[in-house]
């Protein structure tokens, strides 16, 4: 009787398959000696744990494309299908054209009924050009992309968290910026770069997109288009939809495709909720989270207060605003998916630390300071990504990075949670004031003696 194919297997496979065949990119992550396309890795772990991602670049760069593959071969769509359920920014989007809109036949009989648009009915989501909306408009898909719940009138559709790709080119006259609360909903932001001269010029040779066709399915997706526009039920449409993902997995199944069936990826998200952190991954976390969001001088880190180094160049000193839960589920989720991507039983520190940066560089707004002192410096990331990368690793002589505050004070945090452990809460106090140097030692201290002065 054959193996059966490890799940980690089959998603490699589609890992493989789309970058080597489909959107041709160089590997730019790497973790635990592994390397990655952190754009295709960062899509893969998306679709894994349903979450949302921001794709930054220039025209062109394939930012879309990548996110159009990974919804097509993830969760068993036609191709043409995702193109066309996709939403297309411009400044005259309004919600009637993003979310609902009412059903005018019965509006004139005096009936209230909402006619959802097929992004809403359609699972896995895109929303193309997400910048070129104007600011007051981008809130009405904050529960859309934090919960899957979209509301129009006094009806509501509830999808459940769903993946969620929204594309953004660099700034230009025709672009808006996004919003805190709308940036803080997506939980990693990437770059979509330059492939290289010789994959640019493969790619230059499908002039007619003739790979695309590989994953297209002109009759099905006009059979889904029907159910879509049929006015059933949320429910009724999406039993009706699953009939037609089952018929384009068969044919991506003849073509090689290693499909994932719906209690693959069940099992998957439950197999990655359980891979538990280990020691190093877990007390970095603290650390990051501590520097974030704590301030001797202020009592906790706020965007309204101004950013301060009086008690020490931490983290919390080099941007303006505060850590959010949001940010801190985010490196949970990404870092669990990694480590189950990579077969490994735990998380360990080089999850954590690769992951991070990509979840906080699209929300952190660094002070004027912190980007002149790495303005000039010669990267490959765009500047606030570089910028992130730096002060969440080992740093600069000027400004030292969290890694390297969390391996010189590692070992003071673990006695005092030894002594915690122990039931040694006076002795735990003692320690932490004493590593505290006067509100000048680590935040984590600070923290701690907050928690342990309540017991």
């Amino acid at each position: 009787m054959p193996k059966q194919k490890k799940l980690q297997d089959k998603v490699r496979g589609l890992y493989d398959r789309i970058g080597s065949e489909f959107y041709l990119c160089r590997d730019d992550f790497e973790s635990n000696g592994e390397r990655f396309n952190s754009a295709l890795l960062m899509g893969t772990l998306t679709e894994l744990n349903k979450g949302n991602m921001l794709l930054f670049g220039e025209y062109g760069g394939g930012k879309t494309t990548s996110a159009e593959y990974l919804n097509s071969v993830f969760n068993g769509l036609p191709l043409d299908l995702v193109k066309r359920v996709a939403i297309r920014g411009n400044p005259q989007l309004t919600e009637e054209k993003m979310v609902g809109r009412p059903h005018y036949g019965k509006m004139h009989q005096g009936e209230e009924d909402v006619v959802w648009q097929h992004f809403v009915l359609v699972g896995p989501k895109i929303f193309d050009e997400f910048n070129r909306i104007p600011e007051s408009n981008q809130a009405v898909v904050l529960n859309g992309v934090d919960r899957g719940e979209w509301n129009y009138l006094n009806d509501f559709v509830s999808t459940g968290p769903q993946p969620f790709f929204a594309t953004c080119n660099y700034a230009d006259r025709g672009n808006n910026g996004l919003i805190q609360p709308i940036l803080d909903r997506f939980d990693v932001g990437v770059e979509s770069r330059f492939p290289g001269v010789a994959n640019a010029l493969d790619i230059a040779q499908d002039y007619h997109n003739d790979k695309d066709k590989v994953l297209s399915e002109p009759k099905l997706t006009r059979k889904a288009l029907e159910i879509l526009s049929s006015g059933k039920s949320y429910e009724e449409t999406q039993k009706e939809l699953e009939q037609i993902v089952q018929g384009h997995k068969g044919v991506l199944k003849e073509k090689g495709f290693p499909v994932l069936s719906v209690e693959d990826k069940e099992k998957i998200e439950q197999e990655i909720r359980v891979v538990p952190f280990d020691r190093d991954a877990e007390q970095y976390f603290t650390f990051l989270i501590a520097e974030m969001n704590t301030s001797q001088k202020y009592g906790q880190k706020r965007s309204i207060d101004p950013a301060s180094s009086e008690y020490g160049l931490y983290l919390q000193a080099a941007f303006v605003g505060s850590g959010s839960r949001r940010e801190e589920k985010s490196i949970v989720r990404y870092a669990k998916s990694l480590a189950w991507l990579q077969d490994h039983g735990e998380v360990n520190l080089d999850h954590v630390t690769q992951v991070a940066p990509y979840v906080l560089w699209h929300r952190i707004k660094w002070i004027p300071e912190t980007e002149q002192a790495f303005r000039e410096n010669d990267r490959e990331d765009p500047l606030d990504l570089y910028i992130t990368k730096t002060v969440l690793g080992d740093g600069t002589n000027e400004m030292p990075g969290v890694k390297k505050r969390f391996t010189e004070s590692q070992e003071n945090y673990q006695r005092v949670i030894d002594l915690v452990g122990h039931g040694k809460i006076d002795k735990a106090l003692q320690e932490a004031k004493e590593c505290a140097e006067d509100g000048k030692g680590h935040p984590i201290f600070q923290d701690t003696i907050k928690d342990l002065e309540g017991r």
